[in-house]
């Protein structure tokens, strides 16, 4: 018998899988492509990396690159005064090293497959993700593109970063509430990518192609340019969990984004499946549960945000981010950190709710009355 079973390894289930062996525990960790690359843009805030995984700790760098100063427009204006950082995915993998007790074993794994496991573990974890093409819920989609910093300067107009870039340059509104997320990736390249941060349905990848080229066009970038990017990012992140069958069995738990450790209302997820990790490990060490990712209330909280976006006029929700730019620097940690406990959580929305002009305070109170999701199908149809 195994001490712990984790299924996936993807950055959750690698995380766990690398520290539960650090910690004594024997492992078998299952999937069906144990290496694959992780090609997606995987982003925190610098002070998110937690003290075991930093380059003084691990002798790995896992920060590709970081900078300071993001810019939010919505349509005003600010300064977010916090570093960013996008994570080197190669770094991190070396950094969460899959070695002496560790059993890989390339096999998938189904719902059924996971209460199984547990004639050959004591404890089990399913770091599937979210449930991908089977959850049904709410999703964050965006389209993005890869292009020289040169190239990306006229998107950029500018600043260093755009964090969320609200302004309405482009030729469309029927796809919903969208904005611009410029980043840079390292010296030479940066990632402009057109974002949908919660639809039901979800505006498909051919219709935020549609709106990013508009608007890029309409700020300069050459047209060659965005028609032959250095690559392109689709992204697809349910911001809710799947429903899980196997949540009855006491042996069978969940663990990232398939244990709800994402932020529903902002799609964040890595840093605060980092930051768990050791609590986590602790656990299956110790026989206790894997502690949930924060306070009920907190989840409560985030949710009220999601139901919000999900259902608000355009207006209201570009609003909603200009009063998260008015906010003080630590009230913007709380409402964006995954793990702030429910107070914060709640100070911040209050604060934001409090600076909102009346009648978008009154597109709030209908937004959350309202039944049904704001359409945000475009020409392409639901995703």
């Amino acid at each position: 018998m195994f001490d712990v079973a984790i299924v996936g390894l993807g950055p959750a289930g690698r995380a766990l899988a690398s520290r539960c062996a650090a910690a004594g525990l024997t492992v078998l960790a299952l999937d069906p492509h144990p290496e694959a690359p992780w090609t997606q843009t995987l982003s925190l805030w610098a002070d998110q990396v937690p003290p075991w995984l930093r380059q003084e700790a691990c002798g790995i760098d896992v920060l590709a690159h970081r900078f300071h100063g993001a810019a939010l427009y919505s349509p005003d204006r600010a300064l977010l005064p916090r570093e960013y950082a996008v994570l080197d995915t190669d770094g991190l993998r070396d950094a969460l090293p899959l070695g002496d007790g560790i059993t890989v074993e390339r096999s998938a794994v189904d719902d059924a497959g996971l209460a199984a496991l547990t004639g050959r573990a004591h404890r089990v974890v399913d770091c599937r993700g979210a449930g991908g093409r089977r959850n049904r819920g709410p999703l964050q989609t965006a389209y993005g593109i890869v292009v020289g910093s040169d190239a990306a300067a006229p998107a950029l107009g500018g600043e260093s970063a755009l964090f969320m870039d609200w302004r309405p340059d482009h030729d469309d509104d029927e796809v919903g509430p969208g904005f611009l997320y410029a980043i840079p990736l390292d010296r030479d390249r940066v990632l402009l990518e057109e974002t949908c941060l919660a639809g039901m349905p979800a505006p498909t990848p051919a219709d935020l192609a549609s709106r990013l080229r508009s608007r890029l066009l309409r700020r300069g970038v050459a047209r060659d340019v965005i028609d032959e990017p250095l690559a392109v990012e689709r992204v697809r992140i349910p911001l809710l969990p799947r429903p899980r069958s196997d949540a009855a069995h006491p042996r069978v738990e969940a663990f990232g984004t398939a244990g709800g450790y994402g932020h529903a209302a902002t799609g964040y997820s890595v840093a605060a499946m980092l930051e768990c990790v050791p609590a986590a490990v602790g656990a299956l060490g110790s026989g206790r549960p894997i502690p949930g990712p924060r306070a009920q209330l907190s989840t409560a909280l985030h949710s009220v945000g999601l139901r919000v976006l999900l259902r608000a006029d355009h207006a209201t929700v570009r609003e909603l981010f200009a009063a998260f730019g008015r906010l003080e620097a630590r009230q913007q940690h709380w409402f964006l950190d995954a793990a702030s406990p429910s107070y914060q959580v709640g100070a911040a929305m209050w604060n934001m709710w409090a600076s909102m002009p009346l009648r978008q305070k009154a597109g709030m109170v209908a937004a959350l009355l309202r039944q049904e999701a704001r359409d945000h199908a475009g020409p392409g149809g639901p995703a």
